[in-house]
């Protein structure tokens, strides 16, 4: 089978370009620090663990054979999620947290989403071993929905042993 690039991206749908490009801004941004709403801090973590949850939720077949690769994602996932220290910010009263630059968020981003699309393209194009990568893709879901757990357990934690200070001079960005 000979498929192009082309063949591939056009059938793609538009949703999956519209939510890439989306997230790649909002890791992007990361690459500088600045100042954030704090509702608009879940809107990444918020996307990943619903598409971890459609993956297991969504999938054909055994469902223990499927929760059972999910949660192995999602454990190794959670241990991800739980590294690392958090230096946060926070100006309670206005819910504003002023975020360190970091390349980590659009790195994660990138690497979350590239493994669900090349796991889906290549179960695609090589119906012989979808089952296979169909399975990858499961511990995938779960690996991301258990990293962004864990890594908004430790935000949270962070977040109440954070300085107060006032920014409201500072103006929030607005991802």
């Amino acid at each position: 089978m000979n498929v192009s690039v082309y063949d591939i991206l056009s059938h793609t749908p538009p949703w999956v370009f519209i939510l890439l490009a989306y997230l790649t801004w909002i890791g992007l941004l990361r690459l500088r620090p600045g100042v954030r709403q704090l509702g608009r801090i879940w809107i990444t973590p918020a996307i990943f663990i619903v598409w971890g949850l459609v993956g297991l939720f969504h999938r054909p077949g055994d469902f223990s054979f499927i929760l059972a690769h999910w949660t192995v994602g999602a454990v190794v996932g959670a241990a991800l999620g739980s590294l690392g220290g958090m230096r946060l910010i926070v100006d309670r009263p206005r819910q504003l947290v002023r975020l360190p630059s970091s390349i980590l968020p659009v790195v994660r981003i990138l690497i979350i989403f590239g493994a669900h699309y090349s796991l889906q393209v290549a179960a695609a194009l090589h119906p012989d071993h979808r089952a296979a990568l169909l399975t990858w893709d499961i511990y995938v879901s779960g690996a991301s929905a258990g990293y962004f757990l864990a890594w908004s357990v430790r935000f949270l934690q962070a977040y109440r042993k954070a300085p107060q200070a006032d920014l409201a001079p500072i103006i929030p960005l607005k991802a």
